[in-house]
């Protein structure tokens, strides 16, 4: 798998509970290295695929209903193939399991079950 391709699949994980935006595990672990930390929990995101009527825009930052997501209504769409899906069209995660991890190598730690899967 080449890099270009192995960076749309990268895991993603929550900074807790709480958070609306996850990120790679890269992001995270830079953080921790700046704040001098040895380990780091994060929360793992789990892909929604029951939502099919939504969609998180990357431009706005936000949820939207994905039938708003179209050339002729969105200012900012941008297509990404020429096929009708825009570049700006992201996915919706749930929060899964608490991950601890050691900070200098980024391997796992620990793995424990938390959150109610909802964002």
């Amino acid at each position: 798998m080449s890099t270009e391709k192995s960076k749309l699949y990268q895991k993603l994980y929550f900074a807790n509970i709480d958070d609306c935006n996850c990120y790679p595990l890269s992001y995270h672990l830079n953080d921790a290295k700046i704040e001098q930390l040895n380990t780091i929990n994060l929360v793992k995101a789990i892909p929604d695929n029951n939502n099919p009527d939504y969609i998180y825009c990357k431009f706005a930052g936000e949820v939207g209903d994905k039938s708003q997501c179209k050339k002729s209504i969105c200012d900012a769409y941008s297509s990404k193939s020429g096929r009708g899906n825009c570049a700006n069209r992201g996915r919706l995660y749930l929060h899964g399991e608490e991950v601890t991890f050691n900070v200098q190598t980024g391997d796992v730690l620990k793995e424990s079950e938390v959150g109610d899967g909802m964002v």
